[in-house]
C-alpha cells in the first residue's frame, strides 16, 4: 500500500521532557485520516514535525515518498496546511493576502487572483474580500486560513483543529467540504479532540494519547460490533420496550436517546427476529431502526485504550 504520510520512530523530547514517543503513522493515499486525542496528547507537536516547522529528536518522515525536512520545498508544493492558531499578516485584506499566499507557492498573479475570487466564495468570506484581516471574528480568520490551504490545489491537506473557531453550523459545513474534497481523491489528515467530527468525516484514525499512538487503521475496524446486541427504534418504543421485558430471551433492555438497546441471548435470536416483527405488526407499530450496536469511537477510546474521557 502506497502512503503519503509514513513516519519511523518518530520522537521529539524538549529538553528531558519526551512529547511524542517512537510514532509510526501510515496514510493511505486517498482517506481522510482523524488524529484524534485529548489536548496535550502531542498532535500538533507532529503536525509541526510533518510541515518541517520543528525538527524531530530522532525518526523518519516520508511524503510522498520523500524525506522532510530534507525535500521540504519539493514536498510543500502539494502540501496545503492549515495551524491550529490562524496566522496571517493581520494588515493585509482578504483578497489580498490570499493573492499573497497564491504567489507564495508559486501561482502567477492572475492565476493567483482567479483561486483566491473562487475560494474566498467557497469557505464563505466573499462579502468580506476587502476586510482587513485584523478586522475578523476569530471563526472568520479560521475560514480564511482553510481557504489558504487549498490555494495550488494540493494533493494533501494537514490540518490542525480546524474547527477550533466554528460556531456549530460552521462545523457542519466545514465537516461536509472535507468530505467532498475527499471525494475528489485528496489526502486529508485532520487532527482533533472531537470524537463526533471524526467519525463523521474520516474514515481512517490514529488515535494518540501522551505522544504515543494507541492504535489506527480504518475506523470501521475499530469500532466494535457488539454480538447479540442491537439497537432497536419504533413509532412506540413503551410497546416495545414492555414486549421485550418479558421475553426470556432478553437478557437486557433499556432506552437512551429514544433508541432501544436490546441484549438477546445468541441461542434464541430467531424467535427474537420472528416474534418481534410480529408483535410490532400486530399493535400497528412501525419499525423505524433495527441493528447490531456499534461501540461508538469514543468508548472505544475509553475501555478499550484507557485513554481516559475526550472532550469537546
Amino acid at each position: 500500500m502506497a502512503y503519503v504520510i509514513e513516519t519511523k520512530d518518530l520522537t521529539k523530547f524538549f529538553g528531558k521532557r519526551n512529547i511524542i514517543y517512537h510514532l509510526n503513522l501510515k496514510v493511505p493515499r486517498g482517506v481522510v485520516y482523524g488524529f484524534l486525542g485529548p489536548n496535550g496528547a502531542g498532535k500538533t507537536t507532529t503536525i509541526k514535525m510533518l510541515t518541517a516547522s520543528l525538527r524531530p529528536t530522532y525518526g523518519e518522515i516520508r511524503i510522498f515518498g520523500l524525506e522532510m525536512p530534507q525535500k521540504r520545498v519539493e514536498i510543500m508544493k502539494s502540501v496545503g496546511y492549515m495551524p491550529e492558531v490562524p496566522i496571517a499578516y493581520e494588515d493585509m485584506t482578504i483578497f489580498d493576502f490570499l493573492i499573497y499566499m497564491g504567489r507564495l507557492s508559486g501561482l502567477k498573479k492572475e492565476k493567483a487572483t482567479e483561486q483566491a475570487k473562487d475560494l474566498m466564495n467557497y469557505v464563505g468570506v466573499g462579502k468580506l474580500a476587502l476586510n482587513k484581516i485584523k478586522e475578523l471574528s476569530s471563526g472568520q480568520k479560521q475560514r480564511v486560513t482553510f481557504a489558504s490551504a487549498l490555494i495550488g490545489n494540493p494533493e494533501l491537506l494537514i490540518l490542525d483543529e480546524p474547527t477550533a473557531n466554528l460556531d456549530p453550523l460552521g462545523r457542519i459545513e466545514f465537516i461536509g467540504k472535507i468530505i467532498s474534497l475527499a471525494k475528489e481523491g485528496k489526502t486529508i489528515f485532520v487532527s482533533s479532540h472531537i470524537v463526533s467530527e471524526v467519525e463523521k468525516m474520516c474514515n481512517y484514525v490514529g488515535l494518540i494519547n501522551q505522544g504515543r499512538l494507541i492504535a489506527q487503521g480504518r475506523i470501521r475496524d475499530l469500532t466494535q460490533i457488539e454480538e447479540n446486541d442491537y439497537d432497536v427504534a419504533t413509532s412506540n418504543n413503551a410497546l416495545a420496550l414492555n414486549f421485550l421485558k418479558e421475553k426470556p430471551y432478553v437478557r437486557e433492555v433499556w432506552e437512551e436517546e429514544g433508541i432501544i438497546r436490546v441484549q438477546v441471548d445468541p441461542r434464541f435470536l430467531d424467535e427474537l427476529f420472528l416474534q418481534f416483527p410480529k408483535y410490532l405488526a400486530s399493535q400497528g407499530i412501525r419499525l423505524k431502526l433495527f441493528r447490531p450496536h456499534t461501540s461508538p469511537l469514543e468508548r472505544i477510546l475509553m475501555e478499550k485504550f484507557g485513554i481516559g474521557e475526550v472532550g469537546d
